[in-house]
């Protein structure tokens, strides 16, 4: 195993993705490259951004309380590192042919055409953390291209690969964890693979050396998500169980202390 204590190595071992960040103002229409962006909620859509004081868009946000966010997609690569490299101190970075740029609808600030998604924020909050500026906007309008896909940054730049599939398997969980004999336990649990939909799946509780103390069934749902509702019985000993979940081949266990 290789371990490092840099810092910039815990910082890059995030994987996030990366947007182009627009605004307009008294020094013109403007974009950088933010890796730390965000959807914060869906009802209202909210996106936050977090950016270095020392940035000029900084100032052009909290001047102009907006900004667009547009979602580097895999055939922008170059346009991200561009304005990533550069600031708007010195230089205009929208002139590059890189950005094609068109009005926004609901704001100032140009939009990035060629975008996975397209954003337009008014900001509602703002929040020092740290070293950078939390900017947290209300989207007003947006548009995603369904065929586009983003940019993955871990270690630097990568594909996004296959989707990782879940094999088949059981998960189960007990609550409350800790109960009294006499009491009653919730025990949730969720089948994956194939067959796990509408499956029967029988539930006990085991003693510490593997007996069965009590035995109940569920059937799981179409996304393979059961429940079981078990009264304890008032002879259980104190000490560690445990509660097992069968639905075919597969198993499950959960931990159950009795008090």
């Amino acid at each position: 195993m290789t371990t490092s204590e840099n810092p910039r190595d815990a910082f890059r071992a995030f994987t996030t993705t990366c947007t182009l960040i627009t605004t307009d103002g008294r020094h013109g229409p403007n974009v950088m490259a933010a890796e730390w962006t965000f959807n914060v909620s869906y009802r209202p859509f909210l996106i936050l951004v977090a950016i270095d004081p020392a940035n000029r868009t900084h100032d052009l946000i909290s001047e102009s309380k907006e900004f667009g966010v547009n979602l580097v997609a895999e055939d922008q690569i170059a346009a991200m590192g561009f304005a990533g490299d550069y600031s708007k101190a010195d230089t205009d970075k929208l002139s590059s042919e890189l950005f094609e740029t068109y009005p926004a609808r609901k704001i100032h600030a140009p939009m990035v055409r060629g975008a996975l998604l397209n954003a337009e924020c008014r900001l509602v909050d703002t929040y020092g953390m740290g070293d950078h500026t939390a900017f947290v906007g209300e989207v007003v309008e947006s548009s995603v291209d369904t065929e586009k896909r983003p940019v993955i940054l871990h270690h630097g730049s990568h594909h996004l690969g296959e989707r990782i599939a879940r094999a088949p398997g059981l998960v189960v969980a007990a609550t409350p964890m800790r109960a009294s004999s006499r009491s009653s336990v919730a025990v949730a649990g969720e089948l994956t693979g194939p067959d796990r939909a509408d499956a029967p799946v029988i539930v006990r509780i085991l003693s510490p050396d593997g007996t069965s103390v009590l035995e109940s069934s569920a059937r799981a749902d179409a996304e393979g998500v059961f429940r079981a509702d078990l009264d304890l019985p008032a002879s259980m000993t104190p000490g560690p169980h445990h509660i097992e979940a069968r639905a075919g081949d597969l198993r499950g266990r959960a931990r159950l202390e009795i008090l």
